[in-house]
Order: C-alpha cells, then sequence, then structure tokens
C-alpha cells in the first residue's frame, strides 16, 4: 500500500549520553526529514517496488513490522531516505536466512547501495549471510542512522572500492549498533574463510564520520582463520575518518586506520572520545601472544588519536599502536590500562612485546597518557561504563587539553586543565 504524504521538516536535537554493552538501541535525535514526496509501505514486495520506482528526492517510510527479505534491497536511484516509521531502531525488522545458512535464498546483503546520498535510517537489519549495507561504484555520501545490525556473515557495511585508492566518499555512520548475539560466523562464505568479519570496513574512502556506535561480540574463536578484524577497518587509501564517541565491547580489534604497508594506506583524521574494554580472559594464552593493541595506526601518518579509554584486562599487551614509521602521529590524553607505543621495527616490537621492554619507544606516550588504568577504577567495566569513579579520579593526572577533542564523551566541554579519557572529571 502506498501513501503519499506531504510532511513538514523537523529536527531535535541532542547528544546520545551514554552507551551500554547490550544490544539496545542508542538513543538518537530525531532526524529530519528533508523530502516533500513521502512514500509508506507495509509489505516487502512494496517496499522493493517502492525502491525501483520512486524518482530522486523521495522518503520511503517503512511501516513497524517484521518484513522476511527475498534478496537484496538495491538502491540506484540518488537522493533516496529509507526510514522506519518510529524513531526507535528495533521496531522495524529486516531479515534474511541466518549468516550462516548456505540455503540464503540470494539474501546475501540487505541493503546493496550504488546511488549517491542515500539515507538508511530507524530500523533493525539482521541474519545476513554476507552484508547488512554494501556500498558500491557511486555511492557517494551514504549515511547510516539508527540502525540495529546483528549477526552478519562478512562485513556489516562494506564499502568496495572503485579503483586503487578510490572508493565511496563522505559516509557517515552515527548512532547505530552493530552486534553479534552469540559469536560471529563459523562457516566460510563465498572461500573468505571462517571469521571474516568487520563492523566498518573502508576501501579507499575520504571524509567519513563514524561517531555514537556500539560495536559489540566482534571476537573470532581461536581455531578461525581470521583472529585479529578491527570493528572499525578505515584502510586502502582512506583519509580523513573521523572515529568518535563510540563503544567498542569485546571485539578483537577496535579500530585500524591503515593495516598494511600501502604508502599510504590511511592518511590524516582523529579518534576521539572512543570507549575500549575487553572482558578478562577473553583471550587465550595463545591469543594473548599474538596479540598487539586496541587501537591500530599502522601507515596512516598525521593521525590524532585523542581522549580516548581503553581497558584490554591483559588481553593484549598494547592499547594504541603506531607500526610502519607512521609520520606525525599524536596520541595524546588517552587512559588505558597498557602500554601505548611507536613500533616501527620488527626486532623492537618483539623486544617491547615479549619482554616487556617498551620504555626505549614509549617514554613519550607515558609523558602524554596514563597508561596505568586498573578496571576497578572505573564504574562498570563489565557494561562498558567507563566512568571513573570518584574515589579514582585523584589517581588519574590532568592533562592539557588538546584542540581537537574540546567536548567529552557526553558533550561536556573540557577545560584547559583536563581529564585524560573520554570523560571529563567536572
Amino acid at each position: 500500500m502506498f501513501l503519499f504524504l506531504v510532511i513538514a521538516a523537523f529536527i531535535f536535537s541532542g547528544p546520545a549520553l551514554s552507551q551500554t554493552a547490550d544490544g539496545s538501541c542508542v538513543a538518537a535525535p530525531e532526524l529530519e526529514v528533508v523530502h516533500s514526496n513521502v512514500v509508506a509501505v507495509d509489505t516487502v514486495a512494496d517496499l522493493y517496488h517502492a525502491v525501483n520506482t520512486v524518482p530522486e528526492d523521495t522518503t520511503i517510510v517503512i511501516e513497524p513490522g517484521r518484513y522476511q527479505l527475498e534478496g537484496p534491497v538495491s538502491i540506484t536511484t540518488d537522493n533516496l531516505t529509507i526510514r522506519g516509521l518510529e524513531t526507535l531502531c528495533n521496531k522495524v525488522l529486516l531479515i534474511g536466512n541466518g549468516m550462516d545458512n548456505e540455503n540464503h535464498n540470494g539474501v546475501t546483503s540487505g541493503f546493496w547501495i550504488r546511488a549517491k546520498n542515500t539515507t538508511i535510517a530507524n530500523m533493525t537489519i539482521g541474519e545476513i549471510y554476507n552484508h547488512p549495507i554494501q556500498l558500491n561504484g557511486n555511492a557517494y555520501g551514504p549515511r547510516i542512522y539508527n540502525v540495529r545490525m546483528f549477526n552478519a556473515g562478512q562485513q556489516f557495511i562494506k564499502s568496495n572500492p572503485k579503483s586503487r585508492g578510490k572508493g565511496v566518499d563522505n559516509g557517515v555512520v552515527e548512532y547505530s549498533v552493530m552486534e553479534y548475539t552469540d559469536g560471529p560466523p563459523e562457516t566460510d562464505h563465498d572461500g573468505a574463510g571462517i571469521g571474516y568479519t568487520n563492523g566498518v570496513d573502508v576501501h579507499g574512502g575520504n571524509g567519513w564520520l563514524i561517531r555514537n556506535n556500539k560495536f559489540l561480540n566482534f571476537h573470532t574463536p581461536d581455531d578461525s582463520d581470521h583472529l585479529w578484524n578491527a570493528a572499525v577497518l578505515m584502510w586502502r587509501g582512506s583519509r580523513d575518518t573521523v572515529t568518535e564517541n563510540n563503544l567498542f565491547f569485546n571485539v578483537d580489534r577496535a579500530i585500524a586506520y591503515g593495516l598494511t604497508d600501502w604508502g599510504g594506506d590511511h592518511r590524516g583524521g582523529v579518534v576521539r572520545n572512543n570507549l575500549v574494554v575487553m572482558s578478562p580472559g577473553l583471550y587465550s594464552m595463545t591469543r594473548r601472544w599474538k596479540a598487539d593493541a586496541a587501537i591500530l595506526v599502522w601507515d596512516s601518518p598525521g593521525t590524532v588519536v585523542l581522549h580516548n579509554t581503553v581497558v584490554t584486562n591483559g588481553n593484549t599487551p598494547f592499547s594504541i599502536e603506531s607500526r610502519f614509521d607512521s609520520e606525525d602521529v599524536v596520541f595524546q590524553n588517552n587512559l588505558t590500562d597498557a602500554p601505548i607505543v611507536s613500533s616501527s621495527g620488527a626486532l623492537k616490537r618483539m623486544a617491547c612485546k615479549y619482554s616487556n621492554l617498551c620504555d626505549e619507544f614509549s617514554q613519550a606516550f607515558k609523558d602524554q597518557n596514563e597508561i596505568a588504568a586498573k578496571a576497578a577504577w572505573f564504574v562498570n567495566p563489565d557494561t562498558g561504563d567507563l566512568r571513573l569513579h570518584e574515589k579514582a579520579r585523584r589517581l588519574v593526572r590532568p592533562v592539557r587539553s588538546h584542540p581537537d577533542a574540546k567536548m567529552d564523551f557526553t558533550g561536556r566541554e573540557r577545560q584547559e586543565e583536563a581529564t585524560p579519557g573520554a570523560f571529563q572529571v567536572p
């Protein structure tokens, strides 16, 4: 059924003030209505028909309910918004046939976007064999807003390149949830190997903004083909990414700006006010021996990493690491329970990692960050609450604030003398 409506634009704004380590929706401001042409659908057939027939500059509103997908929702028309009617992410559910089900009946992606300025909002997408959201070709300026994605066979948001170092630019992912409810996939998808997954995986993208999201339970078993998947992976010529105010809970790696020595795998960008927490004993002893850090800056010159709180609980030897001679990298005002290192030489890195001889190339980071935090300092790491206990605040040395991190995780303005980590203590 189609209903043609004219709706006046309105905005309600405000920050999401808290994150919890569960799959509940993130508190999101109401999304602006930007199109005068609005089409409502209440069946999956109408959804496919609307996407294939409406003109540019249209909003498609999906009525609350559960929709069994019959294939990817393929978007080739520019300037479309597809959104749930309700403001919560869990009232509209687009469901595939199972992330590990080889009989997926063609539902290998939820949305397959090959158009400019597409917005996906206010819904849940889950049990997809490969990607809940896939971006290709001309998918400039996608916006993913207030979307819960669960149980993806590969990457949750996959942005493919058009050519070497060139991909989808100006993507925005905000107020969304990406999670595995009972662990990552257990089967090999299309020959990629078991455990081939990421939250946001962008090849050659410029100017992405990833903020106010939750990434939950990206931890693959020790016998998987892929052990070190970053929940946010920006690489292959990506640049100027901003990743801020996100919660990463029990992920094998949280954020990677660059991953290989590619000659500028990533350039520039900011990582700030993120919360990273790993449960005690998440890694086996073998896994710990092979681990590196939660936040990676590998072949990403000019990247700034500010005011993040990282609680590894002994699962990784480092909290934040640069590699491959990344130049002009700034690591400042982070609050962590493990060293922050720049380990461009393999032998030096091994000496630091396995013999705790890190002073030679971590002293500067010691001076600019607090790297001796304890899990007991925080309100409730088990739920992702990394605010400092009042009694622990006196143990944390104040730092000089940085102009690229004027606000804390809650939107509170930082003073000249600031608290390290994501939360500014009053």
